[in-house]
């Protein structure tokens, strides 16, 4: 069967559309859809970069007030001020080493000071940097306490390491406190998880302690 040619085919479609108002029908109706879920997407996407310049114009805005009345100078002090009394909490005694002794030897003071029976207490330090103490550039220190058990002395010795938090001294913080009630002839015992941080000394240019947790401290 021979193949039309594109003339004749033209020339019966434009007869066809003539002859037929059901075709004309047909094509105006699927044209007019097109165009009106043309005009919806166009309203949609005028209406979502409307939003999205009205939300940063408002941004722009709000910059602009905070850097026209801002003090900048006044809360750069403030933060320093701040960063100041948060390095007072901190362990410095010149060596991760010498920091951890004073810690132990604070602790154990401490706690003989307020008739707090000592039974144990073990050191260590976290490993350089991990969690977000090393982050930070600090060093862990870490102690595990445990000592005889009496309200009336070791509350009192809570309470006092808690203040010393306000004091801008080198602070412990208690982080667990487990209490084992008397059994076979034992007393009652306190088990405790106590931490402090210290600062990194260097010792020498581009140099800094590291710290081995199985080996101490290591130059």
């Amino acid at each position: 069967m021979p193949t039309p040619s594109f003339d004749k085919v033209l020339l019966r479609v434009g007869t066809e559309w003539r002859e037929s108002a059901r075709l004309r029908f047909g094509v105006y109706l699927l044209l007019s859809i097109f165009w009106f879920y043309g005009i919806l997407v166009l309203k949609d996407l005028a209406i979502a970069q409307r939003a999205s310049w009205e939300e940063m114009e408002l941004k722009i805005a709000r910059a602009r007030a905070t850097a026209a009345t801002a003090d900048w100078s006044t809360r750069a002090q403030e933060m320093q001020a701040a960063v100041v009394d948060l390095e007072t909490l901190l362990w410095r005694e010149g060596s991760v080493g010498l920091s951890q002794a004073s810690f132990e030897e604070r602790i154990s003071q401490s706690l003989s000071k307020s008739g707090v029976t000592l039974r144990s207490i073990r050191t260590s330090v976290a490993s350089d940097g991990t969690g977000n103490a090393g982050q930070l550039g600090l060093i862990e220190l870490r102690a595990r306490v445990q000592t005889d058990f009496r309200a009336a002395t070791l509350y009192p010795w809570l309470s006092a390491t808690a203040r010393k938090k306000f004091e801008k001294a080198s602070t412990i913080f208690v982080e667990s406190l487990i209490i084992r009630g008397a059994s076979f002839g034992q007393p009652a015992m306190a088990e405790m998880e106590l931490v402090g941080y210290a600062i990194k000394a260097a010792i020498g240019p581009g140099r800094e302690e590291t710290i081995n947790p199985a080996a101490g401290v290591q130059k």
